[in-house]
């Protein structure tokens, strides 16, 4: 079967793309923060979707910049 394709990618084109910038930022871990910030994203938008409103986003930012604090060079 082949995979689903979102808006004309493929769902890991996503984390190769977070997983490239997150390596370029020098997080530690960066393939496994790209897949928490993914999981993230994707979670606030169904969640958006379901409930039609769109401030989940206000959420997964504040969680999201907490998981970058977390895993840049020098903290924790």
């Amino acid at each position: 079967m082949p995979r689903q394709k979102r808006g004309g990618r493929t769902p890991f084109a996503v984390a190769r793309l977070v997983t490239a910038l997150v390596t370029e930022l020098g997080c530690r871990e960066p393939a496994v923060l790209a897949e928490q910030l993914v999981t993230l994203a994707d979670g606030a938008a169904s969640r958006a979707m379901a409930l039609g409103d769109a401030d989940y986003g206000r959420h997964a930012r504040a969680a999201a910049e907490i998981l970058l604090d977390n895993a840049l060079p020098g903290t924790r």
